[in-house]
């Protein structure tokens, strides 16, 4: 079989949102992730202007590395545009995304009917586009080959980034025998209380790599000594730790730690409100028994580890609200984790002017959100068109990263029995793509690729 076979970069091409990478395969047109990208208004801009009805009808399907919305929350879009064929995930990253595509659509209504000056007056898609698109998904299962198409088979293994989460390899046949193709998606570090690592792969010509860490080394001291001050100066000051998370992955580690501080005596019971419908849900569905949780959580263990002794659920709005007035010491825990809308921000512009008060990030901050300035000490920020005064201590854990980091990047890559021939770095900002795409040439002396976005590359 001669059938020519191209990759073409879409999103996350020297960025670290809107991941999604198109291959060509004869008249066939497979999509690799369909994310969203999350930042500034110039950086979302881009969901708009992505995809048009043209392409839309082109693609035949996608294939999906995981549930965060920056990997598939333009799914619903591309539906709406007119896309007609299939979305293949696992089992879980579905579950995952009947909660996450209808809560992404929920929260675009709200800001379109907030914002009436908004440059976006429009949702991309509304929550009956979600609920629409979920009927087009089929089940892939792990390290089982799929054919998609004469010659073109795919098989997900565990990328050990969130539930669900998982690499793609594609394999294609050509004139000479086999071209394989592997997607990192986002690769987790096997350091995760909840989660278990990712799997190695033996071999793959081509290498698509995420380099959202490339630059730098997370500690890998336990985060848990920290959390416990953070919890005890609360309880000294009586005022309330804030911790933005997001809703599947990260919310659950910050769950299993404290309880696990208040089980082991480090910390008074403390009021633990987890204010994020979404995250409510996503945590049920990590508490189902699954390959891809550790077994120190499973069976009859899982649901003491993710439930502090004080656990309150926040799904009604008006208790939301209550709870930016409600004295500490208490700990809140709520959704957009790098502060792109949701919940969260009406707990920063009540908490974050008061010193007695802790804000914690958990998770990256892409440049100039509003996580990222006030990690950068941002003394004044405009949160719903209000100046707000930042006088509470803003604190950082990066031991906490559901991502690899350089080493592990590497460490990762170099297991592979026979190193690819090609390796291609998307979802990373210049420093980190830049970082590694270096430590891959002199270290491992791989010949690597910086896409631009619509960089296009044969595969056979």
């Amino acid at each position: 079989m001669n059938t020519r076979a191209k990759i073409k970069f879409l999103g996350a091409a020297k960025t670290v949102t809107g991941s999604a990478s198109l291959i060509t395969f004869g008249k066939h047109r497979i999509l690799i992730d369909c994310g969203m990208f999350q930042g500034p208004k110039d950086i979302q801009k881009n969901n708009w202007d992505i995809y048009n009805k043209e392409f839309a009808s082109s693609i035949d399907c996608i294939l999906l590395t995981h549930a965060h919305v920056d990997h598939s929350g333009l799914v619903p879009r591309l539906f709406k545009l007119g896309f007609k064929g299939d979305v293949y995930a696992t089992q879980c990253t579905y579950e995952l995304l009947k909660v996450l595509l209808p809560d992404s659509a929920y929260l675009q209504e709200e800001d379109a009917r907030r914002s009436s000056k908004s440059e976006f007056k429009e949702p991309l898609y509304n929550v009956k586009d979600a609920v629409e698109s979920l009927k087009h998904f089929k089940i892939g299962p792990r390290n089982e080959w799929c054919e998609l198409y004469k010659g073109f088979s795919f098989q997900f293994l565990r990328a050990g980034h969130i539930l669900g989460s998982s690499i793609i390899q594609i394999s294609i046949s050509h004139g000479n025998g086999v071209r394989l193709i592997s997607f990192s998606g986002d690769l987790g570090n096997g350091r995760q209380n909840v989660i278990k690592g990712p799997e190695d792969i033996f071999n793959t010509d081509d290498l698509i790599l995420e380099s959202t860490y490339g630059d730098r080394i997370q500690s890998k001291k336990d985060p848990k000594p920290k959390i416990r001050k953070y919890i005890l100066d609360i309880h000294k000051s009586k005022g309330a730790l804030v911790i933005p998370a997001f809703s599947v992955g990260r919310t659950q580690e910050i769950l299993y730690m404290i309880k696990k501080l208040e089980d082991d005596n480090e910390i008074p019971n403390t009021p633990v409100f987890l204010d994020s419908p979404m995250a409510l849900e996503a945590t049920d569905i990590y508490l189902q028994n699954n390959d891809d949780l550790k077994s120190l959580i499973k069976k009859g263990e899982l649901v003491k580890p993710l439930s502090p002794n004080e656990f309150y659920k926040v799904r009604k709005v008006e208790d939301s609200i209550r709870l930016t007035k409600q004295p500490g010491p208490i700990i809140i825990i709520s959704a957009a984790g790098m502060l792109t809308g949701g919940r969260i921000l009406y707990h920063l512009k009540t908490r974050l002017s008061d010193e007695k008060n802790i804000v914690l990030f958990v998770g990256y901050q892409a440049e100039n959100t509003k996580g990222r300035l006030l990690q950068q000490g941002l003394r004044l920020i405009r949160i719903h068109k209000e100046n707000i005064s930042v006088k509470a201590q803003i604190k950082t854990i990066d031991s906490l990263s559901a991502h690899a980091d350089s080493d592990e990047l590497i460490s990762w890559v170099s297991r592979m029995n026979t190193p690819p021939k090609r390796v291609f770095l998307n979802h990373g900002e210049s420093s980190s793509i830049n970082a590694l795409a270096y430590r891959l040439k002199h270290e491992l002396n791989l010949k690597t690729f910086i896409p631009n976005p619509n960089d296009e590359f044969d595969l056979i």
